[in-house]
């Protein structure tokens, strides 16, 4: 099973791969968010790992893991960040399925993903990453992205918004 390590190297590698990304090309912000999800998937993948040497396949497995409100899990972590965890799922799977969100709506409406998702997105990773990095003293950099819904006045800890 991977690491703690080799989850935190996977995370390192998704975001150059998300900035290169987003610099390039700045659009399918889809393919961004998803990204973002994925970097997430793997800092809590980490902590798991190191936590309590937990390898979960679902994330449903992991999210009950994680859950602050469990109170017989050795690894959840504190409310704020895990419903940055789920605001950044939600966002994801509305960018792989088009679907809203939030899922308690159920509607069959289209829901594309835009720029102001991905900012959503990058705000919700920035809690998650400022947590772990913290908490496991881990150097994620200064990751710069950008869109129209990010500037240099968002309050970012770990990602830098580029003009």
């Amino acid at each position: 099973m991977a690491s703690f390590n080799n989850h935190i190297d996977q995370a390192k590698r998704n975001i150059s791969f998300l900035v290169e990304v987003n610099t390039a090309m700045n659009l399918y912000w889809d393919w961004q968010v998803t990204v973002s999800f994925y970097v997430n998937v793997h800092v809590i993948n980490a902590h798991l790992a190191q936590a309590a040497d937990l390898h979960y396949r679902t994330h449903e497995d992991v999210k009950n893991a994680i859950n602050p409100h469990n109170n017989t899990s050795t690894v959840k972590i504190p409310l704020d960040i895990y419903l940055a965890y789920a605001k950044l799922e939600g966002l994801s799977r509305r960018s792989r399925y088009l679907c809203h969100d939030d899922p308690t709506i159920k509607d069959n409406a289209q829901f594309p993903t835009y720029d102001k998702h991905f900012a959503k997105a990058i705000k919700q990773l920035d809690k998650i990453l400022s947590y772990f990095g913290e908490k496991y003293s881990v150097d994620f950099g200064s990751p710069s992205v950008g869109c129209l819904d990010l500037s240099s006045k968002t309050p970012l800890n770990v990602f830098k918004a580029k003009s």
